[in-house]
């Protein structure tokens, strides 16, 4: 399905409606596809955000969808009534992975920035935290059942926790010599999924155990960016080799 010209989509999730979000970078815009007309609304972002560099969104509580943009920015859009706001990231570059905890707080991470942020939904104002690790490149990030963010370093091969409540971090290196985790989801379990560039593979870790299992992508530079799921099934997006895959687990 074409959705417009100069199109370049980033990032899709299912919105609460069943219909598919996009983050667009290429119209600097954010588009829903009606999954049964097939007909594609498209909200621009303001001028100011222009080349945003749109990378991926969540919906809050209160069916707002938010996004985040590399070059410095990250948004809400409130489909219900079309307000669209754009607000500079307090560190500059880097905004990317963005997740929504079970309490309806709203964090994003930052690559280039090399820290995770909770926004402020009502205000729009985002606030830093910085892992304990200097440089780690926060890529993905996600909330479990009990509100703590998992972030995925790219550039030192760890998965971080963080609590909210307790203001506390741990950490742990990824299994191989020079590791590379890009994205990261949380089943219904609390098991912890992520991305494994050096090795080619998706990685489970069960952070109760602090055992890390791999399952390598049949294929060469598979480079899953995003992943998601639904109970029974871990989803990853191989965007080397066009195509998706899954990982069956216990119910």
């Amino acid at each position: 399905m074409k959705l417009g010209a100069r199109s370049a989509p980033h990032g899709v999730i299912v919105g609460p409606d069943g219909a598919p979000w996009i983050t667009d970078s290429g119209l600097n815009a954010i588009v829903r596809v009606d999954p049964d007309t097939r007909a594609v609304k498209v909200w621009p972002l303001p001028a100011d955000a222009a080349g945003a560099n749109l990378n991926t969104a969540t919906f809050d509580r209160k069916g707002r969808i938010w996004f985040t943009g590399q070059s410095g920015w990250y948004g809400r859009l409130d489909p219900a009534t079309g307000d669209m706001k754009a607000w500079r990231a307090p560190r500059g570059y880097g905004p990317y992975g963005i997740a929504t905890t079970p309490a309806g707080d709203v964090w994003y991470a930052s690559l280039a920035g090399n820290h995770i942020a909770r926004i402020d939904v009502e205000s729009g104002v985002a606030t830093p935290v910085d892992p304990p690790t200097p440089g780690q490149g926060a890529r993905r990030v996600w909330s479990d059942s009990k509100g703590r963010l998992w972030v995925s370093y790219w550039n030192t091969g760890q998965v971080g926790r963080y609590d909210p409540a307790a203001k506390a971090w741990r950490e742990w290196k990824l299994p191989g010599d020079a590791p590379r985790a890009y994205s990261v989801w949380v089943d219904d379990r609390d098991a912890v999924w992520l991305t494994e560039w050096s090795s080619n593979a998706i990685v489970r870790f069960d952070p109760v155990a602090g055992r890390f299992e791999s399952f390598p992508s049949d294929r060469p530079r598979a480079n899953v960016r995003q992943m998601l799921g639904r109970a029974g099934e871990a989803w990853g997006a191989e965007s080397g080799t066009d195509r998706l895959v899954v990982v069956p687990y216990g119910r």
